[in-house]
């Protein structure tokens, strides 16, 4: 089983909030946060997803990257779920 090299929460966060919580996507730009039943939450449709993949095997995996790009900032893109 190989290794994924997730995002940090605080990468996350930036990634989301640099795009107004809107899906990177040019053909989609749906909101990626919104109201929730309860109102001291909120509903995230959003993802911090890998501009190259996480881990080996996945879609466009760069076996030059070291574990710390892979996780960082610039190879990260915000998407909705859909």
């Amino acid at each position: 089983m190989s290794n994924r090299d997730d995002f940090t929460e605080r990468t996350k966060q930036l990634l989301a909030k640099r795009v107004g919580f809107r899906c990177s996507n040019p053909n989609c730009r749906a909101a990626t946060s919104g109201l929730s039943d309860d109102p001291l939450k909120v509903i995230n449709l959003g993802v911090a997803s890998h501009i190259t993949a996480a881990s080996e095997g996945g879609p466009r995996f760069d076996p030059n990257l070291s574990a710390d790009n892979r996780c960082d900032l610039s190879n990260g893109i915000w998407l909705c779920q859909n």
